[in-house]
């Protein structure tokens, strides 16, 4: 049974609505949330959205890096309906969820999600595993709750980033005729849709390239099993010598190590702000989300990730025993 009609009631009855997207939001999350967020705006309800950080400055391009607030105080803000974007597990919403269970708890929560290892964590669920993305499904209750007529240019052009990214620009297997179906009514929505090519895609600063020069210049390649694995280790010092960040590396391993000829699985290691080890995978047939599965992480078949606390050398070898 679908549980869209009864969100449109939660909706139409609730006060105060709280949306949620998980820790380290990517493009899928923080679209899907900003979508709905706007869509709620219009309708005049009360809404406010939270993560324990704030957004990505990559993704400020479309002017709605306020959306998300840090700080919000939850119990003074007595949400009577709560809504989860692209989140597969309640580790996932971290600290917002861990110190405020009861209100949670307490609290009718639906959890819109597309991730196969979704445990169905929310009071209502829709999860929809045969979707490209959360945005996808969101696109489909947005449509059947007659919603559409609120869309706008930017809030189009907001769901077009989750489709070229999410997707790799049509290219990974997630792609379906219904997402090129979305793709279009967005266009007839004036989506611009080079904006968020050019600023995932094309756009390069000279302290990234040389970042990526670096990274490259450490590329691994090993054979197990008849299975050709290309890889590279970060380490901080490439990060200190190129004057640049973890979020620098975005884009690297879709259009670099994902293409290498011959290569069956590919991923990088690399350390973030935390001091977490972070690993991301992509294979052409291998199912890498098993692997993230087993540190807690999360993803696709093709196309997961993960964040330990780890030795990055001991972290390596680990990872490499499973192929």
């Amino acid at each position: 049974m679908s549980h869209i009609p009864l969100l449109w009631e939660k909706i139409k009855y609730s006060s105060n609505i709280l949306l949620i997207n998980h820790i380290r939001m990517d493009p899928d999350a923080f679209w899907s949330l900003s979508w709905f967020y706007q869509i709620l705006k219009k309708l005049w309800k009360n809404v406010e959205a939270i993560n324990d950080e704030k957004t990505p400055e990559n993704f400020w391009f479309l002017e709605q890096n306020h959306i998300i607030n840090p700080d919000l105080d939850i119990t003074a803000f007595n949400p009577d309906l709560i809504i989860s974007f692209d989140a597969s597990s309640l580790d996932q919403l971290w600290k917002q969820y861990s110190e405020n269970i009861d209100i949670f708890q307490n609290t009718d929560f639906f959890v819109i999600d597309h991730h196969l290892s979704n445990p169905a964590f929310g009071q209502y669920n829709i999860i929809k595993t045969d979707y490209s993305s959360t945005c996808e499904i969101v696109f489909e209750i947005i449509e059947e709750l007659n919603y559409l007529e609120y869309m706008d240019n930017s809030i189009a052009t907001c769901i077009f980033t989750w489709m070229i990214t999410d997707t790799n620009i049509f290219y990974n297997q997630n792609t379906t005729p219904n997402t090129h179906r979305v793709a279009g009514e967005l266009m007839n929505h004036w989506a611009d849709f080079r904006a968020p090519i050019f600023e995932f895609y094309k756009k390069k600063s000279f302290k990234q390239s040389k970042l990526w020069w670096e990274i490259l210049s450490k590329l691994q390649q090993v054979e197990k099993n008849w299975k050709l694995i290309t890889y590279a280790l970060v380490n901080n010092k490439d990060f200190e010598k190129t004057w640049t960040t973890d979020e620098d590396i975005s884009g690297l391993i879709n259009e670099f190590l994902s293409n290498m000829e011959n290569s069956d699985v590919c991923f990088l290691l690399y350390p973030l702000k935390d001091w977490l080890i972070k690993a991301s995978f992509r294979s052409k047939e291998i199912d890498v989300s098993k692997i993230c599965q087993s540190y807690w992480g999360w993803g696709h078949k093709l196309a997961a990730w993960c964040s330990v606390d780890k030795d990055i050398d001991d972290f390596e070898k680990e990872i490499l025993k499973n192929f």
